[in-house]
């Protein structure tokens, strides 16, 4: 049975792209193309660092291309996305909390990153992780939800059943 997904997630999903867009924005009035802002320097601990970056193409910068082609078609791919995993978040049982959780953290990355691309045709990035020589790609909150939702959706399938528990009282009386 279809049901309208708790207010909850709709909320979560809403402040997801918030987050996402609003911290986009301070770091696009406090940051030059391609110059970092030390936020944690550490020999120790990875470093952190604010680069402002312009993701054209998708994760990690695959399929990026020098002209705008593929800017539509991935707004495009991110509206069907969303969709399905909205379907998919309708259908999660009251007693799959974490699957809608990392579902509505999903949606509200996907969205926030959709939003980006619409508007300037690429995904605003800034974050970069580093450790001695090593560094990972240039992310954002919008980046790091969608990750966190993909993980809780994985734990989801080993801890949740898909039905929703049985009321103790109807238990008992079996």
């Amino acid at each position: 049975m279809l049901r309208a997904p708790s207010l909850r997630w709709i909320w979560l999903i809403l402040i997801v792209m918030l987050l996402d867009q609003v911290t986009k924005q301070l770091v696009v009035g406090l940051l030059e193309h391609g110059r970092p802002m030390v936020i944690l320097s550490s020999t120790v601990l990875p470093s952190i660092d604010f680069v402002l970056s312009y993701n054209n193409g998708v994760s990690f910068s695959l399929l990026r291309f020098v002209d705008d082609a593929q800017r539509w078609p991935l707004v495009g791919l991110s509206l069907l996305a969303c969709g399905v995993l909205c379907w998919w978040l309708r259908r999660a049982s009251p007693g799959q909390p974490i699957l809608a959780t990392g579902l509505a953290l999903i949606i509200g990355g996907a969205a926030g990153n959709m939003l980006d691309r619409a508007r300037i045709g690429s995904v605003i990035d800034f974050v970069l992780l580093s450790y001695k020589a090593w560094t990972f790609a240039i992310f954002n909150v919008a980046d790091s939800a969608i990750t966190l939702g993909a993980i809780a959706t994985v734990v989801s399938l080993f801890l949740e059943s898909p039905k929703p528990p049985v009321p103790p009282s109807a238990a008992s009386s079996r």
